[in-house]
């Protein structure tokens, strides 16, 4: 049994907010839990692995085994990893842990509530100390954003072309009435370029969301997928790539700005497909610039080119390399580490056809999580099969 022996069958996405209230993180991460489970048409006591966020109160806050109580019956294989909870990383290894015999259906995910109020920003560790973050302030905008004017200035890519992309997500989540920006456009370049200054090159349309809630997907065999309500969306491969650990150093683009190609390469070859035989883009954009770094190293166009590529109008939804129709975190949601798992909702939405924008005859899909500033990069290529 292989990775591609491996299939998607459940997802669940929340509702996402600003500031959820109303709800608690163990509030979300157990709706997502178990309806992807439901949606997959199994039982909680189907499941046995888990890669999910256990908040607590109850068990053991970050310990996944804490929701073997949860769901009724002892686990075969746990994650605790916090990036292993969520997204292209958690689903990579789920589907390794799937196919190596370790457990039979796997749960990936979580939520995440009570943490943002008015003005509060992202950091890169969490509760953990990071010497440069924590001393000169550099939290993740204008760590990414040395990236980004690295770019810039070897290769000459413009403000206007990296508010494109802003102004192409930020649209897409405005027709999507799950979105927290569900209405707010459209936004043209000049509009996202008008908007307030945050660190060059970037403003604050050129920047993610930071806003609550929850998603989670499930794994079990292809085989076994074929009996269950979905099409089977199966895991044809993936990879990872690691420039060190995340925000300790300031990122150059000499040093980050290929993070991924490694990775991309592995994850192709594994899948047996080319780039060109991806049908839609689910990318992780905590800033417009990373989707052009994105297109590069995915290997869309050349070093350098991706600010002319995306100024062709190649990432629009009737574009041929449609990137993130539900929004992304631009515009839909990020919530903390299970903005990683929404990439993944989108992509098997997609391939199921039953997404809000849904990219007509789409077969393949690629969903992808951090990068560059981020030093991590992680990739999952799905297909109907």
């Amino acid at each position: 049994m292989s990775l591609r022996d491996v299939a998607i069958v459940g997802v669940h996405a929340t509702e996402q907010g600003r500031q959820l209230p109303h709800r608690t993180a163990l509030d979300l991460a157990q709706e997502a839990v178990f309806g992807a489970i439901a949606d997959a048409g199994l039982t909680p006591g189907d499941v046995d692995g888990v890669a999910a966020d256990w908040p607590g109160p109850g068990g053991v806050s970050g310990e996944a085994s804490s929701w073997a109580r949860a769901l009724g019956r002892p686990l075969n294989w746990t994650s605790d990893g916090m990036l292993d909870a969520a997204g292209a990383r958690g689903v990579i290894k789920a589907a390794a842990a799937i196919s190596a015999g370790l457990c039979d259906v796997a749960v990936v995910g979580g939520g995440l509530a009570g943490m943002f109020g008015a003005g509060k920003t992202v950091g890169g560790g969490g509760d953990n100390l990071i010497e440069f973050t924590d001393t000169w302030g550099a939290y993740v905008v204008p760590i990414f954003a040395l990236v980004a004017q690295g770019h810039m200035h070897q290769f000459g890519t413009t403000s206007e072309q990296i508010a494109l992309v802003s102004a192409t997500i930020r649209n897409n989540g405005s027709v999507n009435p799950e979105a927290i920006m569900a209405g707010k456009g459209p936004y043209t370049v000049d509009d996202i370029l008008s908007s307030r200054p945050l660190a060059s090159p970037f403003h604050l349309l050129d920047v993610c969301l930071a806003g609550e809630g929850g998603g989670a997907v499930v794994l079990t065999s292809v085989e076994r997928a074929r009996d269950l309500p979905h099409p089977v969306v199966a895991v044809l491969g993936g990879g990872m790539e690691f420039s060190g650990a995340a925000y300790v150093t300031p990122p150059t683009y000499r040093n980050v700005g290929r993070l991924g190609v490694d990775a991309a390469r592995r994850a192709f070859s594994m899948a047996g497909v080319s780039p060109t035989d991806v049908d839609v883009l689910s990318l992780y954009d905590p800033n417009s610039f990373e989707i052009i770094r994105q297109m590069e190293i995915l290997g869309y166009c050349e070093e350098g080119e991706g600010g002319a590529f995306v100024e062709a109008g190649h990432i629009a939804l009737d574009g041929e390399r449609p990137v993130n129709p539900d929004g992304g975190c631009l515009s839909y949601a990020w919530n903390g580490t299970q903005q990683m798992t929404l990439k993944v909702v989108e992509a098997v939405r997609q391939l199921r056809g039953n997404a809000v924008n849904q990219v007509e005859g789409a077969s393949v899909a690629l969903a992808a999580n951090a990068g560059s500033g981020a030093g991590h990069y992680e990739l999952a290529v799905l297909g109907r099969v």
